[in-house]
């Protein structure tokens, strides 16, 4: 890396970016962000979104005893969708995921994967996937800490990468855009980041030479473990019928993102952090929008061919061939459709449910986000089906790609198309089961200062009193209507309702109550509580600004 160069790159003004999709403060929030925004635009990369999307089972034949949770996809909890490391995501899929649950470094970290590409042949060993999966990670893991810190803004308490630790003020910070960088911390921030890559490099080039994984550790990074891991987990499908039906059909042009030879993946992979880092040139995929969702929905249409034998398993093949041809998804998703009407095959509704627009398919599953939603806003979600409502339906078509849960994303949806009392119930259902906490609030509760409130709690205002409401709801007093795919609810009795939702230490959940004729502001300011902050603060929901030493 030509430190000068980079270190002239990554203080220049952001350029504004935007991918479909994708908002733009997450490729606004650092130089670098901004120029893999730039250069995954050129390749036309983009992200599905996960919650949108329905992971396919494993086959049984690439699942080993060692891996068995991998087999099905994950539940549902409380309106969060996992994802686990090793099964939604894959080295040989251009497309990244976009799960709302997840930091907004993810987007370029996902795309920087897609730009770099990954490595495949048919008589790989293992030792060659492990060391594919870790060469295609080197550049994403620099870039998220290091070359990602140059320009962010953070919050007063963390001045550089967090590791697993999660800091949603670090979050709102960034998301104001990039701060000038200072020129000694940023080179410094480079060097490491060189330092980090030769190492790296050197790692690999011992486990080529002696034929044994050789570890390079960096705080809590071990790529050579990473990659490992990767093989382990993904060995069975690589080395599978699928993946050579595959390689056939997409694999057999220069330029779309594969790479055949760890040599030439080393390449790419420094090639684009030099293009991220220096502003060098980067050849773009040749593959374009189009390719990559034929590439995806071959993938998964071969994928359920490993279930099946036989004339069945040829003609998932041939559609996949029609999809490496050129042929529109949208006929090929036909004819899958008739072929499913006879054999035990995964509907159309679920196999072109793919997280993103494609003309004539699914595209976002409606019945996998009705299912979440029911983990989180169940009361709501129950009179919605006895109404026989379309709020689900319309709900999934506009859902925002945002950086929040889902029972919250849906409260504020319903705010603005159907407002009143559904809206109330939802975000009433939703805090109780999204709020949170910090757990160090009430071990260090003496105040010298100011109130604020805790970061994770919710603060509510009802012109009616809905937790009472929502208790006769659960007794199915509450009676719903559908008005044009509207839910149509009586409107709550009771006086104005107050609430401050959250957890304390051991993660319990606290409600309380208070007076619903404060000011408004007090849902932004907990100063404005005045005599009430000292109780507030005893149960973890009011914090001081400053802690006294």
């Amino acid at each position: 890396m030509d430190l000068e160069r980079a270190l002239h790159h990554l203080c220049e003004p952001v350029r504004p970016v935007s991918l479909p999709d994708l908002p733009a403060t997450e490729l606004s929030r650092s130089p670098a962000a901004a120029r893999v925004g730039a250069l995954a635009g050129e390749s036309e990369l983009f992200l599905f979104h996960a919650e949108h999307r329905v992971l396919l089972p494993a086959p049984d034949a690439w699942v080993s005893e060692a891996d068995v949770e991998l087999a099905q996809p994950p539940v549902w909890d409380s309106g969060v969708l996992p994802e686990a490391k090793y099964q939604a995501f894959r080295h040989d899929l251009p497309l990244g995921s976009f799960h709302p649950g997840h930091r907004a470094k993810w987007s370029t970290h996902e795309l920087c994967h897609g730009l770099v590409g990954f490595a495949w042949r048919p008589d790989a060993s293992p030792l060659f996937h492990a060391t594919a999966g870790r060469l295609a990670e080197l550049v994403p893991v620099v870039l998220w800490y290091f070359l990602d810190e140059i320009g962010l803004r953070r919050c007063p308490r963390h001045t550089g990468p967090l590791f697993r630790a999660h800091c949603p003020a670090c979050e709102r910070a960034a998301a104001a855009g990039p701060t000038a960088p200072d020129p000694a911390l940023a080179t410094e921030v480079l060097r490491e980041a060189a330092r980090f890559v030769d190492r790296e490099l050197a790692a690999v080039a011992r486990t080529r030479r002696l034929g044994l994984p050789c570890p390079h550790v960096w705080g809590s990074i071990d790529l050579c473990s990473d990659g490992v891991a990767y093989a382990a987990s993904h060995g069975l499908r690589l080395t599978s019928d699928a993946a050579t039906d595959f390689a056939d059909l997409f694999l057999t042009r220069p330029g779309d993102g594969f790479h055949a030879e760890l040599d030439a993946l080393e390449e790419r992979a420094l090639a684009v952090l030099a293009a991220i880092a220096e502003g060098a040139p980067l050849a773009p995929w040749t593959g374009g929008r189009a390719r990559w969702v034929a590439w995806d929905l071959a993938q998964r249409l071969l994928q359920v061919g490993e279930e099946v034998e036989g004339e069945v398993r040829a003609s998932l093949v041939a559609l996949a061939a029609r999809l490496a041809e050129g042929e529109p998804p949208v006929t090929v998703a036909a004819d899958y459709a008739t072929l499913a009407l006879d054999e035990p095959l995964p509907t159309p509704e679920v196999l072109f449910a793919v997280g993103y627009a494609v003309d004539g398919l699914p595209g976002r599953s409606v019945d996998q986000v009705r299912e979440g939603l029911g983990t989180v806003c169940p009361l709501l979600c129950e009179l919605e089906q006895d109404a026989g409502s379309t709020l689900c339906e319309r709900f999934v078509a506009e859902d925002r790609w945002e950086r929040v849960p889902l029972g919250d994303r849906f409260a504020s949806w319903l705010e603005r198309a159907n407002p009143g009392p559904a809206a109330w119930l939802a975000r009433f259902e939703a805090s109780l089961r999204t709020a949170g906490g910090e757990p160090e609030v009430e071990v260090l509760a003496e105040a010298e200062a100011g109130a604020r409130w805790v970061e994770g709690t919710r603060r509510l205002r009802f012109p009616a009193d809905v937790p009472a409401w929502a208790e006769a709801v659960e007794r199915g007093e509450v009676v719903p209507e559908a008005d044009d795919g509207a839910l149509v609810l009586p409107t709550p009795g009771g006086s104005p309702t107050a609430l401050v939702i959250g957890r304390d230490r051991t993660g319990e959940l606290v409600i309380a109550d208070v007076p619903a004729d404060l000011p408004e502001r007090w849902v932004d300011d907990a100063s404005v509580l005045g005599e009430l902050v000292p109780a507030l603060a005893e149960v973890g929901l009011v914090a001081p600004e400053r802690y006294r030493l």
